[in-house]
């Protein structure tokens, strides 16, 4: 992919922040249909009880692969009993209603890959991340953004009057 947005004019230093761009948005517009935009609310929440579980069990082998696959698995548990339990609306109309539930869910992909991205090294995601992308999404400034902002997103969303 990277090679044809090359062919269609993208300069080579930008085609993999590009195809990065490209897959987030299709990944963020693809949870936004599977969670349903009444329950992004909570999947903050549960991603948030997840990052949790996942950083401070002593019990979980240190591998990011495992962690990463580990965290999936604990946001559709937790994600499953808040949902009930703690349930947070995003009200949305029109197509501005739309953009807001959108940018929720692109904001929970961008907290979710930053929370999994940091369980690797730098050598092993040397080859696939350009610099701009990596201070996106792993340095310690992104990492508190990415941290920060999906609460305060959730909150602006709901506090608004419609």
């Amino acid at each position: 992919m990277i090679e044809f947005l090359t062919q269609i004019g993208v300069p080579s230093q930008y085609a993999g922040d590009v195809w990065l761009l490209i897959i987030f948005l299709i990944i963020g517009i693809t949870l936004t249909f599977l969670i349903n935009k009444k329950n992004l609310g909570s999947l903050v929440l549960a991603v948030y009880i997840s990052f949790v579980i996942v950083s401070y069990s002593y019990f979980i082998p240190e591998s990011s692969g495992i962690k990463a696959i580990l965290l999936g698995v604990i946001i559709f548990l937790v994600f499953n009993g808040v949902k009930k339990a703690f349930p947070f609306t995003i009200k949305s109309k029109g197509v501005i209603g739309w953009g807001r539930v959108i940018l929720l869910a692109l904001v929970i992909v961008g907290m979710i890959g930053s929370i999994v991205l940091s369980w690797f090294s730098v050598d092993e995601l040397e080859n696939f991340f350009t610099p701009l992308s990596k201070n996106i999404l792993i340095s310690k400034e992104a990492r508190f953004f990415w941290a920060v902002v999906p609460f305060g997103v959730l909150m602006g969303l709901n506090n608004r009057r419609r």
